[in-house]
């Protein structure tokens, strides 16, 4: 019977594995994600959990529901990479009140690596609320980078989502 040297297969399976550990980059967040808090425009510096409020996309790709349901403290906005703006609705589902929130920023594409390819920074932050739900919008930061930091404070306004006026 003929034995089988093992060490060429240990060798070439080390190997694989080292060539597999070096594109573990493209498993960091690359992608520029905003992040929203939300708070009561009388109480600008509470930060606030939601509940009762459904927000969807308008317009394709992006006019499907991003969130609805139970409470959070934030949210994730994702911003369109081929358009200079993204719009958004904010529905209170208890008091049918609702915002529609027009995002316009400029697209900076970055790049990331050969691997991974370009990700987008955000530059010239800008906000149009219309609507009775949403009081206003705010900056945090002057750019949208892929820090995992709240970039945008949505301040709600002076009653609770979910209860009466």
């Amino acid at each position: 019977m003929k034995r089988l040297n093992a060490y060429p297969l240990l060798a070439g399976a080390a190997l694989t594995i080292a060539a597999c550990a070096c594109s573990s980059e493209c498993y960091e967040n690359q992608n520029a994600l905003p992040q929203a808090t939300f708070a009561y425009s009388n109480a600008p510096t509470n930060d606030l959990t939601i509940s009762g409020i459904m927000v969807y996309g308008v317009g394709a790709p992006n006019d499907s529901i991003l969130w609805s349901g139970t409470s959070t403290s934030q949210l994730y906005l994702p911003f369109r990479v081929d358009s200079d703006t993204t719009v958004y609705m904010f529905r209170d589902t208890v008091n049918n009140a609702e915002s529609r929130v027009r995002f316009t920023y400029t697209r900076n594409p970055r790049f990331v690596s050969a691997e991974c390819g370009v990700s987008y920074v955000y530059d010239d932050l800008e906000a149009d609320v219309r609507g009775e739900l949403i009081d206003s919008v705010v900056f945090l930061t002057d750019q949208i980078t892929n820090a995992n930091v709240a970039n945008i404070k949505i301040y709600l306004r002076n009653y609770e989502p979910g209860t009466d006026e």
